[in-house]
């Protein structure tokens, strides 16, 4: 016969005296990882708000209206916006460099001016009227002889703004009655004396050469008896009134400077002005 044995009894632990002034702690829980990193924890259920949110706004773009329009008609737009794309960039494109070329032709305009000074615009208007002259034509001339400086003297000896030599002064004031005891040479460096004589000079050639400007100022660089002996020269005139050739290169050059120079100033300063057309 067996006897059960004893069943095992549970050792009771003894407590142990608190003192009763030892201050009472509790235990704080563990933080998470991410708190304790400083962290803030957003709670899950604003992160599924926004993840509803985004997938609504994707399948709204699945399912946009430009995919539900039909092939054809997609295409047609397409058409449309890009022609209207390439129109509007080809009008900023003609736009600005329309705006560039205006931009360099005031440049060129200036430049052109700057090179072509006009000084004494009165008398050159009123001594070149009173021989029946173009006024850019005078001024034409100063500018290729003195360059506006009324006390200019080339190493030949002529002077003044339109650099008239001696003799040629004085055969002009002969001609207007004015070589008595008054007249000097010296008075060719008085600017209105000098364009005063130098524009009956020109207006002189001009009716000697029935008024064609390059015969006038090859005369006044070469003098008139080279410009006759030219024309009279198969080689250089076919009818012995037109100058088809300057045989001198220092006239032919000067002769070219001054048309130019010439054309210059009808277009900034003497516009010559149109004629009205008959019966008008």
């Amino acid at each position: 016969m067996n006897t059960p044995s004893p069943s095992p009894q549970r050792r009771r632990r003894v407590p142990q005296d608190i003192p009763q002034d030892a201050p009472v702690t509790q235990k704080s829980p563990e933080r998470p990882a991410y708190q304790a990193q400083g962290t803030k924890r957003k709670p899950p259920q604003r992160r599924t708000k926004r993840a509803r949110a985004a997938a609504r706004i994707d399948r709204a773009l699945d399912g946009s209206i430009f995919e539900r329009i039909p092939t054809p008609v997609r295409i047609v737009l397409i058409v449309i916006c890009v022609s209207v794309f390439l129109t509007s960039a080809v009008g900023i494109t003609r736009s600005y460099l329309a705006q560039q070329e205006e931009r360099r032709r005031l440049e060129a305009e200036a430049a052109e001016r700057a090179q072509h000074p006009l000084e004494y615009a009165g008398l050159v208007t009123q001594y070149a009227l009173a021989q029946d002259l173009d006024p850019a034509l005078v001024a034409a001339v100063i500018l290729c002889e003195s360059s506006f400086n009324p006390q200019a003297e080339s190493r030949l000896g002529a002077r003044g703004l339109m650099q008239l030599m001696e003799d040629t002064a004085e055969w002009v004031a002969h001609k207007l009655d004015e070589d008595n005891a008054t007249y000097s040479f010296d008075l060719l460096y008085d600017a209105e004396t000098n364009i005063r004589f130098g524009a009956w000079y020109l207006g002189y050639l001009s009716r000697r050469f029935g008024g064609d400007a390059t015969k006038i100022i090859c005369a006044y660089h070469a003098g008139q008896g080279n410009v006759d002996a030219w024309l009279k020269n198969p080689e250089y005139s076919s009818d012995g009134v037109t100058l088809d050739v300057i045989p001198m290169q220092d006239t032919a050059a000067y002769a070219s400077r001054v048309l130019r120079a010439r054309d210059v100033y009808r277009k900034y300063y003497f516009p010559v002005p149109t004629p009205e057309p008959a019966g008008a």
